[in-house]
C-alpha cells in the first residue's frame, strides 16, 4: 500500500525536523557522551598535542619537564574529567550545531573554513593554567581556538538539497498517511473489512519502522566515512548517538504498528465468527 510506503519517509522526516534541525534537541541528544571515556580521551589527545606545540615555542627548553608530552597529557585528561567538562560540551555542541545548520540552511558567513568545528580552546586555556601552576615560568601561554574539524562543509552542501526536502515533508508525509489510512477504512466494506484495512495499514507502520531499523547502521558508516580518517572515531560516537534516537522512534513505531495490526485482525477474526449454536 502507498501508506507503507511512506511510513519510513515520515519517521526520517519527523525525526529530522524535531531531533536534528532544533539546537537544544540535538544538544540534549549528545549531551550524555560527556561521561563517555572515549570520547574524553579523543579530546584529552587533541588538547594535549595543542599545548605541547604550543608550550614548546614559548617555553625555553631548559625549562620544560622531562616527558612533557606525559605531563601535559595526564593534565588534559584531568581537565576532561572534572564537574565543568559537560557544560563545556554542551556549549561546544552548541556552536557546532549552529555551524551545521547554517550550511543546510544556506546561511552566509558562518562557517570558519570549511568545516563544521568543535572548539576545543577553553578546555586549552585551563592545561595552560596546571601547567604554569605546576612549573612556574616568565612566559605567556595566550588563550587560543583550538578547532577539531568534524564535517567538511562540500559534504554538507552536497546533502543539503535531500535535507530541505526531508524537513519539508516531516508534516505533509504523517498528514497524507492519515488520510490515505481514512481512505482504506471508509472504502472498505463492512466492519469486519474496515478491521482488516486497518490492521493493514498497523502492519505497514511496523515494516516502515523495521526498514528504517535496518537502514541506520549503513547509513552512520556512509556519514562517517565522510570525515577525515584520523578523527572518524570521534565522529562516529556522535553520529551514532544521535542515530540511536531514530533508531529508537523507528522501533517505537514498528512494535507499535504491530501490536494495533495484529489486535484489529485479530478482532475481525472474532467479529467473523459465527455464534455457537448450543446443544438441546
Amino acid at each position: 500500500m502507498l501508506s507503507t510506503l511512506l511510513v519510513p519517509i515520515g519517521i526520517t522526516a519527523t525525526w529530522l525536523s524535531l531531533r536534528v534541525d532544533s539546537t537544544p534537541a540535538y544538544v540534549d541528544t549528545v549531551a550524555p557522551l560527556a561521561e563517555d571515556p572515549e570520547l574524553r580521551d579523543a579530546l584529552a589527545v587533541e588538547v594535549a598535542n595543542a599545548a605541547v606545540r604550543t608550550i614548546e615555542r614559548r617555553v625555553p627548553a631548559a625549562l620544560l619537564p622531562d616527558s612533557l608530552d606525559a605531563v601535559v597529557l595526564a593534565s588534559a585528561q584531568a581537565v576532561v574529567e572534572n564537574d565543568g567538562f559537560p557544560e563545556f560540551w554542551r556549549k561546544a555542541n552548541a556552536t557546532a550545531h549552529r555551524e551545521f545548520l547554517a550550511i543546510v540552511h544556506e546561511r552566509q558567513g558562518v562557517v570558519a573554513d570549511g568545516w563544521v568545528h568543535i572548539d576545543v580552546g577553553p578546555l586549552l586555556d585551563d592545561v595552560f593554567a596546571d601547567f604554569v601552576e605546576r612549573f612556574p615560568v616568565d612566559v605567556s601561554l595566550p588563550s587560543q581556538s583550538v578547532m577539531v574539524p568534524v564535517v567538511p562543509e562540500s559534504r554538507l552542501e552536497q546533502a543539503r538539497g535531500a535535507y530541505q526536502v526531508l524537513e519539508g515533508l516531516a508534516w505533509w508525509v504523517p498528514l497524507l498517511w492519515v488520510g490515505l489510512v481514512a481512505v482504506a477504512v471508509v472504502v472498505a466494506r463492512g466492519v469486519r473489512g474496515r478491521l482488516r484495512a486497518g490492521a493493514a495499514c498497523a502492519l505497514g507502520v511496523a515494516i516502515g519502522g523495521a526498514l528504517v531499523m535496518l537502514l541506520t547502521s549503513p547509513t552512520t558508516d556512509a556519514v562517517v566515512d565522510q570525515v577525515e580518517s584520523e578523527r572518524q572515531d570521534l565522529a562516529r560516537l556522535v553520529v551514532e548517538v544521535v542515530v540511536a534516537s531514530l533508531d529508537s522512534t523507528a522501533l517505537a513505531a514498528a512494535v507499535g504498528g504491530l501490536v494495533v495490526g495484529v489486535v484489529l485482525f485479530v478482532s475481525s477474526l472474532l467479529l467473523g465468527r459465527p455464534p455457537d449454536a448450543g446443544h438441546p
